[in-house]
């Protein structure tokens, strides 16, 4: 696809309206899921989405757990005639995993070998079904089968699928990793009605090489943010599953107005009270310091990131993939990390990035934007990248940190 034409069709960011099933309160809402790469349900990338440290892949609608938090009820392209998310998976157009996979990797902001690929982290339950497991799957091995290594990665509340560790060992053998993310904070059944024990397998997923991260996450204040229950699951998993966990991830809820929507209007319930910022997520400074005093208890010498790009970067050995260290200072110094990794991401600093050498991140790219001036983290652009898509102003970041990281000598 022509670079131009790319950045044109990712900055684009089409927002409608629905109307509140209770309340019939409007409520602003994406029209396709935040970051996709097209915005126009006739292209294969309109299954295809910039998030915050991976490219996810999602051919599916829809989704069996209905998570009454979900964030894709923010999103009109993944909603029935009546407003709600549908119960059974379905396919989200006509295109192959092929069509959609190679549409991706002609992509300019598809980094070969070195972008994180995620599988319905915008959609569905990646281990929804037989079908969608498969799907799954399939999407993985479309990767190696055209010779690319991208590391994978899978955030699932349905758990590790039986049968599958030849395929989990073929995918680790062929990429820089697969890291799956188990999402469990035992929140109540009116929030979360899936009540299944999504560590089971856990040892045979990491036999066939897997990275295993505890996803202890939405913890909210009013569902199960708590000291004590906290505790009772630290100290669950610990028992049965702790030898297999890598890492612990916390985090809170995020807000958005398809979420309010979907929890106040759909679901009946009352919003948590969180700040109301675009797609941020909230996990209060007390709630961490709770987590991170009882995972020293129960898991002495386990890291606990509060971001994601920490456990990731952890899982490949290389310094942060979005240079935490500099554009979130306070969540780095926050998290349980390792001295190693903390030497990797501190000899790999955007501040020792050239002017010219942003230039060229930017260039290669084939982002139509002037750069002003780089006092690193900041990058002035004309026009402003605080203007662009959120696609856009993330793949920039990446691509800043990437640049950086190839000068990195380990």
């Amino acid at each position: 696809m022509d670079s131009k034409k790319a950045f044109d069709l990712a900055n684009a960011e089409p927002f409608t309206t629905t109307k509140g099933l209770a309340s019939g309160r409007e409520f602003a809402i994406r029209e396709y899921t935040y970051g996709v790469l097209v915005a126009d349900s006739n292209s294969p990338l309109s299954c295809v989405s910039v998030s915050n440290n991976s490219i996810s892949i999602d051919p599916w609608v829809g989704c069996k757990w209905q998570c009454a938090y979900c964030h894709v009820q923010g999103t009109a392209q993944d909603l029935t005639k009546a407003g709600k998310m549908s119960a059974s998976p379905l396919r989200r157009g006509a295109f192959s995993i092929d069509e959609i996979v190679d549409a991706l990797v002609k992509h300019p902001f598809f980094m070969k070998n070195e972008s994180v690929i995620s599988i319905g982290t915008a959609s569905t339950e990646p281990f929804a079904s037989p079908e969608v497991t498969q799907s799954t799957f399939d999407i993985m091995d479309a990767f190696v089968k055209r010779g690319l290594h991208n590391p994978m990665w899978i955030v699932t509340k349905g758990g590790i699928p039986s049968g599958r560790k030849q395929d989990i060992a073929r995918v680790v053998a062929n990429t820089k990793g697969l890291m799956i993310s188990l999402c469990w904070a035992d929140n109540p059944a009116s929030i979360e009605p899936c009540r299944n024990n999504r560590f089971l397998r856990s040892e045979e997923a990491r036999e066939a090489g897997a990275t295993l991260a505890w996803y202890l996450r939405p913890i909210v204040s009013e569902w199960s943010g708590t000291p004590e229950k906290i505790e009772m699951m630290m100290l669950w998993v610990q028992r049965h599953y702790g030898a297999y966990l890598d890492m612990i991830v916390p985090g809170g809820l995020r807000w958005t107005e398809g979420i309010e929507n979907g929890l106040i209007e759909i679901h009946r319930l009352p919003m948590p009270d969180i700040p109301r910022n675009d797609n941020v997520k909230d996990l209060p400074d007390g709630l961490w310091d709770v987590i991170t005093s009882l995972a020293g208890q129960y898991f002495p010498g386990v890291p606990v990131f509060r971001r994601s790009s920490c456990a990731l970067s952890h899982m490949l050995r290389i310094p942060s993939i979005i240079s935490v260290q500099e554009t979130a200072p306070d969540d780095c110094g926050a998290s349980v990390c390792s001295l190693e990794q903390r030497r990797r991401c501190g000899e790999c600093t955007l501040a020792t990035l050239s002017e010219q050498q942003a230039r060229q991140a930017i260039s290669d790219l084939g982002i139509p934007l002037e750069v002003i001036s780089w006092n690193p983290p900041t990058l002035v652009t004309d026009p402003s990248l605080l203007s662009c898509s959120y696609a856009v102003r993330q793949t920039v970041q990446k691509a800043l940190t990437f640049q950086r990281r190839k000068l990195w000598k380990p």
